[in-house]
């Protein structure tokens, strides 16, 4: 029947990082000979630690529904660690566990904003940052970063984007993905300072931050301005830093109110995370940190080697990651060179021509870029590298 789908839903588009995933995992499948790194998920297996927790909480019939917030043990261990790590005092009622950071970041949302209300995000951003703002009846407002700003907010910028329409809140996410990059503890306590000061509220999103390398620290805006937690909503999981993807388990510090709201939201929407994953998720806080740390290690290992190959290419440029597991390459400079327009039709071109299966920076908000992912082998990059290098020589 024509007509039936809303105007809402109709604007709403997949993520094109796991469509594109799952493009590299067809292809594969079918026979053809294609790199991708395009993935934003570790390569590693989920720790064996980890994998034991979640089969001993199915052979112990841990597989009821759980109150909507979470688990009683996995509330508190998070509450506990992270008042650790913040230096900020957080009880369990702070504690939300939903299906994941990104489900956290939308009960969020959801929480802190009503429809037409403003929430500021910079670019690049998360290819589902924007969706999800218009998903709660929200309008985001994109402030574009250049390269030649490091793709960082500036105070000077914020302060000029406040003076001229405050938001109802700003979403920051350091590390970044796309581009790896780390707000240094001085931006960051500015910016939270003045978010303060301006009584806007903040989401952040903090899921890469045990994924930093060395010469960088990442530090929450709450570690740095502890007076910002009664407005201020952290954001992080196991996902990323336990190789922990498809175990759908993340969480949300916030304070009581907002966190109580946004239980009863999503008791609604979703229901309860996982069981067993919340049963993994604690072993990976308790017991996990030491099979952390070693993946973290080994990306920075591959960080080293594709970053000292990928810069001896020439016509591209890109900004040192700090963290996460991406190289966001301006390619700009080839466009013209081999004949295209945008992101989307150089990433086409690509894998056309060289199986080689990159992300577009266009849905990241940047499009003269594209995302390499060095969450694969050294063998899977190396290929990877030789094949980049085959389509630039062509268009040299």
């Amino acid at each position: 029947m024509a007509g039936i789908v809303s105007k809402r839903a109709s604007g709403i588009e997949p993520s094109v990082t796991l469509s594109l995933t799952a493009k590299a995992n067809a292809l594969k499948e079918a026979g053809e000979d294609v790199v991708g790194l395009t993935a934003g998920e570790p390569d590693f297996d989920t720790p064996e630690s980890i994998r034991n927790a979640g089969i001993r909480a199915i052979n112990e019939g841990k597989t009821r529904y759980t109150p909507a917030s979470g688990i009683l043990p996995l509330r508190k261990a998070v509450a506990e660690q992270y008042s650790k790590m913040l230096g900020v005092e957080y009880g369990f009622k702070e504690v939300v566990i939903s299906h994941g950071a990104k489900h956290s970041i939308f009960n969020a949302l959801y929480t802190l904003t009503d429809p037409g209300d403003e929430v500021m995000i910079t670019a690049p951003y998360w290819v589902s940052y924007p969706d999800m703002i218009k998903l709660v009846g929200a309008v985001p407002r994109i402030i574009e970063l250049t390269a030649g700003e490091g793709y960082r907010l500036s105070l000077d910028r914020l302060k000029a984007e406040i003076g001229r329409r405050k938001p109802k809140v700003i979403m920051l996410n350091s590390p970044n993905n796309p581009a790896g990059v780390i707000y240094s503890p001085p931006e960051m306590e500015a910016i939270a300072r003045l978010v303060l000061d301006s009584g806007i509220s903040m989401i952040s999103d903090e899921i890469y931050e045990y994924l930093v390398f060395k010469g960088y620290e990442h530090r929450s805006p709450v570690s740095l301005v502890p007076e910002l937690k009664d407005s201020c909503v952290v954001i992080s999981g196991v996902s990323k830093s336990y190789a922990m993807t498809g175990w759908r388990l993340g969480w949300a510090l916030a304070e009581q109110n907002v966190a109580y709201r946004m239980g009863a939201y999503q008791a609604h929407a979703t229901g309860c995370p996982n069981a067993i994953s919340q049963w993994a998720a604690l072993e990976a806080l308790n017991n996990g940190a030491s099979d952390r740390d070693m993946m973290c290690r080994e990306f920075e290992k591959r960080k080293n080697i594709f970053g000292e190959r990928l810069a001896r290419i020439p016509n591209i440029s890109f900004p040192d990651p700090g963290g996460a597991f991406y190289f966001l390459a301006d390619v700009s400079k080839l466009y013209g060179k081999c004949g295209v327009k945008g992101s989307d039709e150089f990433c086409e071109k690509l894998l056309k021509e060289k199986g080689l299966l990159l992300i577009p920076g266009g849905p990241f908000g940047c499009d003269g870029t594209v995302r390499f992912s060095f969450a694969a082998s050294e063998e899977t990059l190396g290929k990877a590298l030789d094949r980049f290098e085959s389509f630039v020589r062509d268009y040299s």
